[in-house]
Formats: structure tokens, C-alpha cells, sequence
């Protein structure tokens, strides 16, 4: 037998090295010839040969460039990413609804499934193809419209606490508040109570660890959201590992997100044991819990163990369900909550419309509180909350990667630089696709040439026939706030029951105005922020006016 040399052993991991790097790029090189028809799309140049456009995308102030996108180069953009990637941005509806229809070809973009499987678990955040189908078809009972009118009392109890301790931040005269600290408290406990049954008592106290990480998740996960879009396969390695090599690297950002992340684990294991146990007591113990058992979570439970072996989920989807529920329903419903408040501070006359019509609905309501449906039939309060989210949604975009070569069918065609029309979009494998939720819903082509003015009346009136022509395949008020297909948002009327019963409850007893000391600003991230204008400080924050109505 011969054996090889000591130099030839020596040279081995150098030639393993090498062999990578050229694997890397010749699928790199690869990728960019497929991508060639797609450089004809209009878009802007590139502002850096490293990041392209990616660093005016992603950073607090980058609502005005997506604007700016929208306006000079229309529906269907080309945008330049990491060493020369093209990723498109799409708005046209029809393209859209394309889109979201091939759910198996447009799957959620891999750095976003790989992030969420680390942060929050195999929830539906981080699954795909029939795993994913399978979780939803065990959720979508539990967000029916049913589910969701039996936690009205629930909600009006919730918001009733967050009146009394407004009402004793303002007994003495108008104070100035952080309404953003106040907003966040009540989404908590109504995700955490009509979710799971369980109250983290953010209303009776100072906040509590957990909503004091809820509330760093969004800033802290924004400072490496470039380095997860690029990376994404490096988080595929072991968790433990990756864990390992984080703790070890001088990023606070990255330390945050692990520290946060441990935070919210450990409230959900303990929260589902406490679910289990519960349950394993039998119903005269459930009519002692918060929601008399049913909350999201307890129906759930019992659901997934009548299931079969087949559709029955395991502990840790269950875990990881409850993870992605408290972040996501959290975090929208406290966004939408506080631009609401914000864009009434600022447009008195509504507010005092608003109120005018909640004391008129009060006044003739049992006992005072609007049910379900007396919630479903006010006019002007449903224009509000519709309204607010078209001009404002949370989530501005949505990414999705293209899993095979395949042509988007274009409601409107385009013009590329060499002069062709396209009445078709050519997308090749691996393409990152983003949906651009904001564009469509301030189209000046569907809505108007006031599109992009917030005003609630216009839902009093019959809409633009060109809305109804358009065909947005969203699930909510012709918008694609909540998205649509496969994957659009399963907890949508949860966030809309949030959104009225909390409504209801303030806008009868306070006033709010602007604030006398700050100015506020409006920060683009995973979800739209509001934060003090100058001020380098990650966490949201709202100042406001805040008095009681005198009625």
C-alpha cells in the first residue's frame, strides 16, 4: 500500500478550500448569466458595487426611497442586491396574485424561513409545502370568525384596564405620555390572554421582562437583517454551533436577539405547561382560568389531541406557534394601534367624529359596551381602521424566492431600456421577488390622485370603479395589508377586533394630542415604527398629549 506523503496530506484542506471557492463561484457566475434578461427592467443604478441598493432599502429612513422607486420607475422594479444580484420589486395586481397563486414555484425567501426557524421555532413563519399546510389547516379553526367574537368581552375587560390606568396618569390635568409604552402593554395582554389564556399583568404594574424583550425585538433584529438576507445558508449549520460563534463575536445587536430570544422561549414553555396541566385537570378547572379556556391556545391544544397521528403536531411546532403568535400579533397590533392614535392626534376633527359616533353607539348599547357586530356596523370607526391600514400598513413588503424558471402574466405592460413591451415578467430560479404591499395600496391608478392622502371618508362613498377593476388579491378592504393566498395573515380579524375594542374604549374618554416637547418620525423596518426625530435611540416611542374628555 502506498502512502501519501506528508505534503500531499498538508495540501489536502487547501484544496478543499479552493474547491469550495470555486463551486461558490461558479454558481454565483452562474446565477448572474440567468439573470441577464432581468438588467433591461427598469430600477436605479446601484449605490454600491458591494451592497447595491441594499443599504438605501433596509435603514430607518428608507420609506422615502421605496416612494421615490415607485413614482419614477412604476410597478415591476429592478433593484440591485448583494455583488450584483437583481431582485425585483413587483406591485402590479396581477403579477401579484400570480405570485401568491404559485406558492410551491414563489416560496417565503430562505433567509426569512432560516431566521424565524432560529428565533421562533418551526412555526408558520418558518415552514413551507405541506408542513406548512398542515399547521394551518390545525390553526385556521381557532381565527374564524366565531373564535374570534367570542374574546369581545375578553378585549373590552383588557382595554377597560388600560382606560383606568391612563385615567390615573391624567387625574391631576393633560399630561404628556409615551402612548407607545401604553399600546404595547395592551397588545400583549390581549395576543397573551385571548391567545393563550395567560396574563403577564403588563396593565397592573411596571413592564415585565417579557414585554420589555418584545419591545427590543424589532430594533435589535433590524440590525442584522442585512447579514441574515445574505448569509442565510450559514444559519443551515447547527444551532448550537451558531449559538457558540455568536456569543463569541462583538455584535450587541446579535447578543440582544439571543438574550430576547431565550426570554420568549422560556415564557412560552412555561406557558404551555400551564396550558397542559390545565387541561389535564378537566373542564371544572378550565372555567377558573383567564377566557374560561377559550383562548387560542387551550382550543388548540384539545384539537391537536383529538387529531390523528397524521395531522397532530408536535410539542415544539406547538411551542414555536406560540412564539410566532406573540411576536407577530404583538408587534402588528401595537404598530397599527399607535399610527392610529397618532394620525388622530393629528386630525382633531376626526377624533371628535370618531368619539361623536362610539358615545352615540354607547349611549343605547347593554350596559355601555359594543358587541361584536354593534363594533361591525359603525361606519366611520371601520373607515378609520381601513383607511389607516391602506395608507399605513405595518409590513411594507413581503419576500419570496422563485424556485424555478417561469413567466409572471403583467397587468400592465412595461418597458424595458432596449425599448421592448413586456406583457409578461421572465423570472429565473432564484430570483428574490418582493411583493410591495405599500405601493399597491397608495396606487394612484387604483385609488386615485389622492391616494396617498390619508382620509376615512372615502370609504363612506362608493370607491373608484378602478378599485373593484383592479382585483387585488388581498384578503382585507381591497388592500394587501393583511396579503393574501396560502400565506396571508391567519390572525387578520384578531388584529381588527384588537384594533376596535381598543378604539372604542379610549376615544370616548381622552383626548390626544401632539406632543409640546417632541417631534415624531416613523422608522422602516419589519414593521413601521414610530421613534423621537433626531434621536439615535433603536427603541419606539411615542409622545403625546393625553387628557380626559370631559362628557
Amino acid at each position: 500500500m502506498v502512502t501519501p506523503s506528508f505534503a500531499v496530506v498538508a495540501l489536502l484542506p487547501l484544496v478543499g478550500l479552493l474547491t469550495l471557492i470555486v463551486s461558490l463561484v461558479f454558481f454565483a457566475v452562474r446565477h448572474r448569466f440567468r439573470q441577464l434578461p432581468l438588467r433591461a427592467i427598469p430600477g436605479p443604478p446601484r449605490a454600491s458595487f458591494v451592497e447595491g441598493n441594499l443599504g438605501q432599502m433596509y435603514n430607518p429612513q428608507a420609506k422615502a426611497f421605496h416612494r421615490h422607486l415607485t413614482k419614477t420607475y412604476g410597478d415591476i422594479i429592478k433593484v440591485n442586491g448583494l455583488l450584483g444580484d437583481i431582485q425585483i420589486q413587483v406591485a402590479d395586481p396581477r403579477a401579484c396574485q400570480s405570485i401568491l397563486q404559485e406558492h410551491d414555484v414563489f416560496e417565503m425567501a430562505p433567509w426569512f424561513l432560516e431566521m424565524n426557524r432560529h428565533v421562533l421555532g418551526s412555526g408558520l413563519f418558518s415552514t413551507t409545502g405541506p408542513h406548512h399546510r398542515k399547521q394551518r389547516k390545525m390553526l385556521n379553526p381557532m381565527f374564524s370568525t366565531k373564535s374570534i367574537r367570542s374574546m369581545t368581552p375578553l378585549f373590552q375587560k383588557i382595554t377597560h384596564q388600560l382606560e383606568d390606568a391612563l385615567s390615573l396618569k391624567v387625574e391631576s390635568g393633560p399630561q404628556e405620555l409615551d402612548m407607545m409604552e401604553w399600546v404595547e402593554r395592551v397588545a400583549l395582554e390581549l395576543v397573551a390572554q385571548g391567545g393563550f389564556g395567560y396574563s403577564f399583568g403588563s396593565l397592573e404594574g411596571e413592564s415585565n421582562k417579557f414585554g420589555l424583550a418584545l419591545k427590543d425585538f424589532l430594533p435589535s433584529i433590524s440590525g442584522i437583517m442585512l447579514w441574515c438576507m445574505n448569509f442565510h445558508r450559514v444559519s443551515m449549520l447547527p444551532a448550537s454551533f451558531l449559538r457558540g460563534v455568536a456569543s463569541w463575536l462583538p455584535w450587541q445587536s446579535l447578543h440582544r436577539v439571543i438574550g430576547i430570544v431565550d426570554v420568549m422561549s422560556a415564557h412560552a414553555k412555561a406557558v404551555f405547561e400551564d396550558k397542559k396541566y390545565l387541561l389535564d385537570k378537566g373542564d371544572v378547572e378550565t372555567v377558573h382560568q383567564i377566557g374560561e379556556g377559550r383562548d387560542i391556545i387551550s382550543i388548540f391544544l384539545k384539537a391537536n389531541m383529538s387529531a390523528t397521528d397524521e395531522d397532530r403536531l408536535p410539542e415544539e411546532e406547538i411551542l414555536a406557534q406560540m412564539n410566532t403568535f406573540l411576536f407577530a400579533g404583538t408587534d402588528t397590533t401595537s404598530a397599527a394601534l399607535s399610527r392610529v392614535l397618532y394620525l388622530l392626534s393629528e386630525n382633531q376633527d376626526v377624533q371628535m367624529r370618531l368619539r361623536q359616533e362610539l358615545l352615540e353607539a354607547q349611549s343605547t348599547a347593554d350596559g355601555g359596551q359594543l358587541g361584536f357586530d354593534e363594533l361591525a356596523a359603525l361606519p366611520y370607526l371601520e373607515a378609520v381602521c381601513r383607511e389607516s391600514l391602506r395608507v399605513f400598513p405595518p409590513v411594507t413588503f413581503v419576500n419570496r424566492t422563485c424556485r424555478k424558471d417561469i413567466f409572471v402574466p403583467l397587468g400592465h405592460p412595461i418597458e424595458t431600456s432596449t425599448g421592448d413591451v413586456l406583457n409578461s415578467l421572465y423570472v429565473p430560479n432564484g430570483t428574490d421577488v418582493a411583493i410591495n404591499i405599500l405601493a399597491m395600496n397608495l396606487s394612484t391608478a387604483i385609488w386615485g390622485h389622492d391616494a396617498e392622502e390619508w382620509k376615512p371618508e372615502r370609504w363612506l362613498a362608493p370607491l373608484p370603479e378602478t378599485v373593484e377593476e383592479a382585483r387585488i388579491p388581498g384578503v382585507y378592504a381591497n388592500t394587501m395589508t393583511f396579503l393574501g393566498g396560502s400565506r396571508s395573515c391567519i390572525g387578520f380579524k384578531f388584529s381588527q377586533l384588537s384594533l376596535k375594542v381598543t378604539l372604542a374604549q379610549l376615544i370616548p374618554s381622552f383626548r390626544f394630542s401632539p406632543s409640546k416637547k417632541e417631534e415624531v418620525e416613523w422608522r422602516f423596518g419589519v414593521t413601521t415604527i414610530p421613534g423621537i426625530k433626531g434621536s439615535d435611540a433603536l427603541d419606539p416611542k411615542l409622545p403625546m398629549m393625553v387628557e380626559r374628555v370631559e362628557i
